[in-house]
Formats: structure tokens, C-alpha cells, sequence
């Protein structure tokens, strides 16, 4: 994307008042976010709007100490089914576990945001006809004269398929986490073996590890694969229209251009963030017709200044305070 340069101007009085209250209410919604989660996801109440995030958080780290526990009874020596037999080790060992990745901010924060970016995406899907797997870019893509352009498209939407599939289930393999958090996961292995009774519980945890290292790789996560796609993309800019590109793409080029983690790109999608989400999308340059139509997208019942097309790229980026990076 062609970023505009950035200029002296400044945008109107209105704008600024608006976008200054709208960061001080994202700021305000977003602070000690971690700690909320936690709380939520433990069984605290939730309201409404967060019921389906947080049961799906809680649902996805579960899911994970289950493979956990799983490889870690199969660290006995014992075959699958036999390790399965041990239902209440496994479901002990399963609850210590997912205290343990659900006290872990970082882990928390990135199943948190996979269970926000699904409430988004199914959210879009009824309200917009949005395809959560197949969207406008990515057919264009499957049909680009490009080879390593359709087949990276292709391999991406083998990708959201499963990853559709697994948030209807409120599942997530271990073989979809990236690496940082596959890392935090085993670590959390064997912490559960360094509190077990059992005599035998870090030698099976090694054994666990070296079996789940054996068949991990990052690179053919879903994440990763659309950041390998955005990489290859003709027109990236194309991907900050959620109606054209989907959630997922949308999301990735978002935190591109940010520069920062997708788990903050994701909470853009709130409509607590919503003015910090546009002053964004104007410092990259996009016009603010596009702006606007894409919040409408995302929050109809938002309301934009009518002057946002006046608001400078560069008073967007001040406002933000970061420089754009696509």
C-alpha cells in the first residue's frame, strides 16, 4: 500500500474531540484486560455480549490440557488407548493444567483473541453473508495464473477450514499453536510433572515432550500460513476490506500494519475500540469512505464523523502514536 505522506496538517477540532474520547474509552476497555479474562474463564459471571468468547476461551484450554494430559499419561509407556483408560488421572491431570495455561496471561490472551476473531467471523457470517472460509480475495486467489499464489491461498484455506471446524467444537489442536505458545504449553507440562506424587512424572513428561516435538511444526499452522500469504499478496491493501477479504485476512494484515501481535489487532474488532480501530485504517492511508465503510461493517450502530476524509494520515498516526508499517 502506497502510504500518504506525512504532512503538517491537522485534522478539524471535531475529529480530534471525537478520536480523543474514543482512544480514552478503548484504553479504558482494554487496560488489565489479562486479569478480567482470568476471572471470567475461572467461572466468575459473564454479561451477554462476552458469554460466547469466554465459554470458548475456557472451552479451547481445556481442550489443549486434554492433548496434554493425554501425551503426558502416554509418556508411561502405555499405547493411546490404553493411557485414555485412566479417566480420572487424565482428568486430573487435565484440570492442573489448564490452571496453569489459563494463569499464563500470554497464552490466555492469544485463545482469547482465536475465540473473539470466531465470534467476529460467525458474527459477519449471519449478519453480512461473509464466508468464513472462502471470501472474495481468496477465491480470486485460488484462481490467480499465479502458482505460488493459488497454492498458498489454497494451503490458507485448507487452514480456516479446520480452524472453522475446530471453534464449532471449541477445540485447538496443539498443532495450530504458534510457536511461542506451543512453547508456554509444554513448559506447562511439565510444571504439572514437577507437582506430581508419582516418581516417574518428569522422566513421562520429557518423553511426552520429545513425542509432541516430533509432530509440531509452526510453519503449518494456520497463522502462519496467512502471514506467508500476505507476503505473496499482489494488493495487500485489499485485505483491510473485511467484506472482500474475510476476518482472517482482514486481522493479519491489520496487525501488519501495526506492527504489533494479531491478539491486539483482534481487540480492534470490538466496538470499544472502534475509534482507535479507524484512526488506524486512516493512518495506513485508507480513505475515509473505506474507513467508514468498514467499521459500518463491523459495528453498524457506530457512528463516524461525516468529516473523517479531512482527518491527516499523519495527525491519525500521531493520535495512535506509531508510524504505519505496510
Amino acid at each position: 500500500m502506497e502510504m500518504a505522506p506525512h504532512a503538517s496538517a491537522v485534522a478539524p477540532a471535531g475529529d480530534i474531540g471525537w478520536f480523543t474520547a474514543a482512544l480514552a474509552r478503548a484504553g479504558t476497555a482494554a487496560e488489565g484486560l489479562a486479569p478480567v479474562v482470568r476471572t471470567l474463564v475461572g467461572g466468575a459471571p459473564a454479561d451477554l455480549h462476552s458469554d460466547d468468547v469466554i465459554a470458548r476461551t475456557r472451552g479451547m484450554i481445556a481442550d489443549v490440557a486434554g492433548q496434554l494430559a493425554t501425551a503426558l499419561a502416554e509418556g508411561a509407556g502405555a499405547g493411546k488407548d490404553a493411557a485414555r483408560h485412566d479417566a480420572a488421572a487424565l482428568e486430573r491431570d487435565g484440570a492442573a493444567i489448564a490452571a496453569l495455561l489459563t494463569a499464563s496471561a500470554p497464552f490466555l490472551m492469544a485463545v482469547h483473541a482465536l475465540a473473539l476473531e470466531w465470534h467476529v467471523t460467525d458474527r459477519l457470517d449471519r449478519t453480512h453473508g461473509i464466508d468464513p472460509v472462502l471470501p472474495p480475495l481468496m477465491a480470486e486467489g485460488i484462481a490467480a495464473a499465479d502458482a505460488d499464489l493459488a497454492g498458498a491461498t489454497k494451503a490458507v484455506l485448507a487452514a480456516q477450514a479446520r480452524f472453522c471446524s475446530a471453534q464449532r467444537r471449541m477445540q485447538l489442536p496443539l498443532s495450530e499453536l504458534p510457536a511461542d505458545l506451543f512453547r508456554i504449553a509444554v513448559q506447562t507440562l511439565h510444571a504439572c510433572a514437577l507437582a506430581a506424587p508419582a516418581a516417574d512424572a518428569q522422566s513421562r513428561a520429557i518423553i511426552a515432550e520429545r513425542s509432541l516435538r516430533l509432530r509440531f511444526d509452526a510453519e503449518r499452522g494456520r497463522l502462519a500460513l496467512l502471514r506467508r500469504l500476505f507476503e505473496r499478496a499482489p494488493e495487500p491493501a485489499l485485505w483491510l476490506d473485511p467484506a472482500q477479504a474475510g476476518i482472517a485476512l482482514f486481522l493479519t494484515a491489520l496487525a501488519r500494519i501495526m506492527g504489533g501481535p494479531r491478539e491486539e489487532a483482534v481487540l480492534l474488532t470490538s466496538a470499544t475500540q472502534a475509534g482507535r480501530l479507524a484512526l488506524v485504517l486512516r493512518a495506513a492511508g485508507m480513505d475515509g469512505a473505506i474507513v467508514r465503510r468498514t467499521l459500518l461493517c463491523l459495528h453498524p450502530d457506530v457512528a463516524v464523523p461525516p468529516t473523517l476524509d479531512d482527518l491527516d494520515p499523519a495527525a491519525a498516526a500521531a493520535l495512535v502514536q506509531w508510524t504505519p508499517d505496510l
